[in-house]
């Protein structure tokens, strides 16, 4: 089906456009995103769609007409197939604007909220609306001197201890945005469809704190909590804190329940259309992002949990919409923001303990030791953010893995996988002879087939009928990925006498999706190194499975990021999925 989406350019032009698959990514604490493709006639003047493509440029605003957010161009990849142009577009929310502005000047002492946010907004055509009323803060160190959008979420919103959203060019800041109560999640009750992610390594039940430190070195406050829970989990400590700005009693409480963390971390991702059931009155559910209500778990523990995230596709109803909720935001924003904090700490003390306490060289010692204890920190958060932030992990296989067996399998399941991808050709006279016994075992162990690969050698529609015939042959279903594996240097349009033009090798691939898009296979897909798309090719798939194993941050555009070729040293591919398919 298509849809209509606004466009205007930086010169004020505006036109229509004429677009599919319309997705909308809004999360808290982050930029939403839009993403979507549309089709224009180069050899047809009269294409409605052909102003709309000369507007991609940059600068160019797209609002999506249902909710009237607007969105800046970020990408637009156009392909051309015969006479006509397939553009695939991502944009981001117009509130990265904020991003333009840097702050020169820059504020001391004790400021409030009010006075932090003019000096962040100063000269843009952002506004903002505070609701309720924050206690001023005490700046240790100057405030300014940034990017307008990382002082907004990387400082104050922990310092003043608000959550925000953006509604166009207008900042909403409140204690807490969203509804409580809005909904109600009863594991297998109203809801199935769902992929998991729980963490207990970091429960703590009891806490003690001090405030800011008199002349002689002592706390003016100091404050003991412990959880109700602690009748459930035990009496486990949490790392005291000690807060400079902090002279209040029940401020200091407050935080100190705040840090933390009485329930194992829980994160849900589940289709939209499922979690929206009505259930025991909730008729239906009530889901934005920001909404908390309430989940009872496999263990019958009723646990309040908040809407992370959620993907629409807000011109028409399809079932893969996705909504992650959980007990707790896994955002990078938190950690960032606090190893942030915890360097400055770090510095400040070194600088102190250096006039009496330290050499020049054991100082720098020091300070190289804690950067590389935090740097070391910092990539273990890394590797969970970006399990969290994903749909789960899925596994790609073949003959290369000698390893076939359920046990084997049961092994990447016990260590998180949740998808499986199986090689099942490649050219046109070779089949995995382990496919059809990695396909049974895999299944046995807990692996969701999510579909197999073919290694691809240019040889378009004769290739596909190959694969085509092995798919039906061990009875993969039309519902499952179908992935092209691009990378092999025979058919690298780059190198010197190459076999194919891009041009060429663009129309290839083209002609192998062909047929198995004739045969029901829809959900084709794009595999290769990061740098090959765009390169190599023009992606036309419907999804882009990525390869970069040399970064650590998903790849822009990927449905799927193949983050290393040895996973738990099982000489297994696993790959970050961010499509419900894939897992």
């Amino acid at each position: 089906m298509d849809y209509i989406l606004q466009l205007k350019n930086v010169h004020g032009d505006e036109t229509a456009i004429v677009a599919y698959d319309v997705a909308v990514t809004d999360s808290m604490r982050d930029f939403s995103t839009l993403g979507f493709g549309f089709l224009v006639n180069n050899m047809d003047p009269s294409d409605s769609n052909k102003v709309g493509a000369d507007m991609m440029i940059p600068g160019t605003i797209i609002t999506v007409p249902e909710t009237g957010q607007q969105y800046r161009l970020l990408t637009s990849n156009p392909v051309s197939m015969g006479k006509m142009r397939a553009y695939t577009v991502s944009a981001i929310h117009v509130s990265k604007k904020l991003h333009d502005h840097y702050v020169e000047s820059a504020l001391t002492g004790t400021q409030s909220l009010k006075t932090c946010m003019d000096l962040i907004i100063k000269g843009t055509q952002f506004t903002y609306v505070i609701d309720g009323s924050f206690a001023n803060y005490a700046f240790s160190e100057n405030f300014g001197k940034g990017f307008a959008d990382e002082l907004l979420m990387q400082n104050l919103a922990g310092d003043f201890g608000f959550e925000y959203y953006f509604d166009n060019y207008v900042i909403h800041i409140a204690k807490k945005i969203g509804k409580s109560n809005a909904f109600v999640f009863v594991d297998n009750v109203n809801c199935s469809k769902i992929s998991e992610n729980n963490s207990y390594e970091n429960v703590t039940t009891h806490i003690t704190g001090e405030g800011k430190l008199d002349d002689n070195n002592k706390p003016i406050v100091t404050a003991e909590y412990t959880s109700p829970n602690a009748d459930v989990w035990g009496k486990i400590d949490a790392e005291p804190q000690q807060y400079d700005n902090i002279t209040d009693k029940d401020t200091l409480l407050a935080k100190l329940k705040a840090a933390i963390t009485d329930y194992p971390d829980i994160q849900y991702t589940m289709e939209y259309v499922d979690f929206k059931k009505q259930i025991d009155g909730f008729n239906p559910n009530d889901i934005a992002v920001g909404n908390s209500g309430w989940l009872r778990d496999r263990f019958g523990v009723d646990v309040e949990v908040r809407i992370n995230s959620m993907t629409k596709y807000p011109q028409e109803k399809r079932s893969d919409e996705t909504i992650t909720f959980g007990n707790k935001l896994f955002d990078p924003v938190v950690w960032e923001t606090a190893t942030r904090k915890a360097y400055d700490s770090n510095i400040k003390l070194g600088k102190e303990l250096k006039k009496d306490l330290m050499t020049l060289d054991q100082y720098y010692q020091q300070l190289k030791s804690d950067y590389s204890t935090q740097n070391s920190s910092i990539s273990g958060l890394q590797g969970q953010i970006n399990l969290l932030q994903s749909n789960g992990i899925a596994v790609d296989v073949s003959s290369n893995n000698a390893d076939d067996s359920t046990d084997w399998f049961a092994s990447l399941v016990a260590n998180g996988a949740k998808g499986l991808i199986v090689k099942l050709t490649q050219s046109t006279n070779y089949t995995n002879p382990l496919a059809a016994t990695q396909i049974a075992n895999g299944k046995s162990a807990g692996l969701k087939l999510a579909g197999c690969y073919h290694y691809f050698m240019g040889n378009g529609a004769t290739e596909g009928k190959y694969f085509l015939a092995k798919l039906q042959t061990n009875n993969v279903p039309t519902t499952a990925i179908v992935a092209c594996d691009i990378e092999d240097s025979s058919i690298d349009p780059t190198k010197t006498g190459a076999s194919f033009t891009k041009d060429e090798l663009n129309t290839q691939i083209a002609a192998f999706y062909k047929v198995l898009t004739d045969a029901g296979y829809t959900n084709t897909t794009d595999y290769a190194s990061i740098n090959h798309f765009g390169e190599w090719f023009d992606s036309v798939s419907k999804y882009k499975w990525i390869a970069s194993w040399e970064t650590n941050k998903k790849p822009g555009g990927a449905d799927a990021w193949q983050f290393t070729q040895n996973w738990h040293a099982k000489n297994v591919s696993a790959s970050y999925v961010y499509q419900a398919i894939f897992s």
